[in-house]
């Protein structure tokens, strides 16, 4: 029997790639709720399949295997109402209208964090990475910027993810000013402290496999502090791409 399951992987991709967002073009509302003092996250969406879980379900496709049908490329996140409309409506929403949906969404989202990346200012980065910052301090790097292409390729990166990094280096400058602001008034180890907390993070999901565009997408979300904010995960963006650039957050070239 097939297992309606998905791994943490997935389900963090499907949340952050999408903004913790319905797909439906005409809603876009929010589907997860933060914590209260009172209560703990709620979660308001539903996991909705292109091609359905089940043989019999909406747009079924039987040449699908099981572990198939549970991945990020065959999930869409939608609202419960959006949802029972897909799936209610199998006629007018096939399979490749929900796919070219969910690319379209994911345009969206891109189209916002870029809008907010140029309004970052100090106080957004300092929120970042002030989340971030360790209480260690990482191997000391030249700080130098590089050519981004060839760490790409290393790393195993996408063009979504490449196209990711140099939507976040338009504020390269910015967070190098942050950054060297920081060391000169308020601690001259600040830079190698949020480093370490970076690498802290990515150590750990390579220690797990991660590997390529997965990797970078939990990094991403990680230095978003996990919140759908897009002023703040643009600033989280624009951190990770800075030290993508200058330092060996990810593995560098030989």
């Amino acid at each position: 029997m097939k297992s309606r399951s998905y791994s943490e992987q997935t389900i963090k991709q499907l949340f952050g790639l999408t903004a913790a967002r319905c797909c439906f073009p005409t809603c876009r509302k929010r589907v997860v709720y933060p914590a209260t003092e009172l209560s703990g996250p709620t979660v308001t969406g539903d996991i909705a399949h292109i091609r359905a879980f089940s043989d019999g379900g909406p747009r079924a496709d039987s040449s699908l295997d099981g572990k198939s049908r549970n991945k990020f490329e065959n999930l869409l996140l939608l609202c419960a109402a959006c949802h029972r409309l897909v799936d209610g409506q199998p006629e007018e929403y096939p399979d490749e209208i929900l796919a070219a949906m969910k690319e379209r969404h994911l345009d969206w989202v891109n189209s916002r964090l870029e809008r907010e990346m140029s309004d970052i200012k100090f106080d957004e980065l300092e929120v970042v990475c002030k989340k971030i910052i360790s209480t260690s301090l990482a191997d000391s790097s030249q700080m130098i910027a590089v050519p981004p292409e060839e760490k790409l390729t290393i790393n195993g990166l996408s063009p979504r993810s490449a196209k990711k990094i140099q939507m976040g280096l338009m504020q390269a400058p910015q967070v190098a000013s942050y950054l060297a602001n920081m060391a000169t008034y308020v601690d001259a180890d600040f830079p190698r402290r949020l480093i370490a907390g970076f690498r802290a993070e990515y150590d750990k999901h390579w220690s797990n496999g991660l590997r390529g565009d997965a990797l970078f997408l939990l990094i991403e979300l990680f230095a978003a502090g996990g919140v759908q904010d897009f002023e703040r995960h643009a600033a989280g963006l624009a951190v990770v791409s800075h030290l993508f650039q200058i330092c060996d957050l990810f593995e560098t070239v030989p």
